[in-house]
């Protein structure tokens, strides 16, 4: 059978789903299960590639709490001088002060971790050759102090 323009017609109930092609058997069902092997709690200590990431993604927590510090400061801040002065005294806080530090060191373990890994994703060919690990970590830790150095200056050199 055609149709006007000439091109063949499907018979009925070809091209729908279920439709079975002739000569072809139906799909068994199965009821086998994928293998699933099972994961260790403490899968991460296996490598050192691993414990750097979970360290990574630890320090990113621990960040988050001084952030959250920090806008609990600018809520306090918005809200008058005797809610800004409540944060204030909250900042010399024995806890608040082992956060302050513990962000600090996790800030720069968490940079220290991502600049070593970003020569495995960044590759930056000159020529027919590409630079060295060593070089892309190094513009990395460059650019830091550069940007750190941009920062005290605009502070004033406190």
């Amino acid at each position: 059978m055609s149709t006007s323009t000439g091109a063949r017609q499907e018979p009925t109930g070809a091209g729908r789903t279920g439709a079975r092609s002739p000569g072809r058997m139906p799909a068994a069902e199965t009821h086998r299960r994928p293998y699933r092997p099972t994961t260790k709690r403490t899968w991460f200590l296996a490598n050192r590639e691993y414990r750097a990431y979970a360290l990574r993604e630890v320090s990113s927590v621990v960040v988050g709490f001084f952030v959250f510090n920090l806008v609990v400061g600018l809520v306090c801040l918005h809200r008058g001088l005797e809610s800004w002065q409540w944060w204030v005294s909250l900042q010399t806080n024995p806890l608040n002060l082992t956060l302050t530090v513990l962000a600090v060191v996790m800030s720069l373990v968490h940079a220290t971790t991502w600049f070593q890994a970003t020569p495995k994703i960044i590759r930056i060919q000159r020529g027919t050759r590409y630079v060295a690990d060593f070089w892309v970590v190094a513009q990395h830790y460059l650019l830091l102090a550069v940007f750190a150095a941009v920062v005290y200056f605009w502070l004033g050199g406190l």
